[in-house]
């Protein structure tokens, strides 16, 4: 059950639904597969309705998304920040730097981008 935890402000967590990368067995890589997923329209909508019943129960609210081991974390955002009709914003191009999946990271591998893997 979706409750609004605090009446002036609630935030919401969107680590993805990667449900076999959460019991990662002890791998090494268990951040960068934790955290690989994209939600889909469907999925978003779905948010997007459970979002605005929250607005009845609390003041503002907000909404973090950290499923960022393949970059999907910015689109996901601006995919929701539409659906719930708010204003989109480009990115700035420093920040999709760094999540270049061209360089050695994507869903497919399981891999973080080098560029994020090299400030770590």
């Amino acid at each position: 059950m979706l409750k609004a935890t605090n009446p002036d402000l609630t935030i919401v967590r969107m680590h993805g639904r990667n449900a076999a990368g959460w019991s990662g067995n002890g791998q090494d890589n268990w951040r960068a597969v934790r955290y690989l997923y994209r939600y889909n329209e469907s999925e978003l909508r779905e948010w997007a309705e459970r979002l605005r019943k929250m607005e009845q129960e609390s003041r503002e609210i907000l909404v973090i998304f950290n499923n960022n081991s393949g970059g999907d974390a910015a689109d996901n955002a601006k995919q929701l920040a539409a659906l719930l009709g708010q204003e989109v914003e480009p990115y700035p191009p420093q920040q999709m730097d760094l999540f270049d999946t061209g360089s050695g990271g994507s869903a497919e591998s399981g891999q973080q981008p080098q560029k994020y893997r090299d400030r770590q």
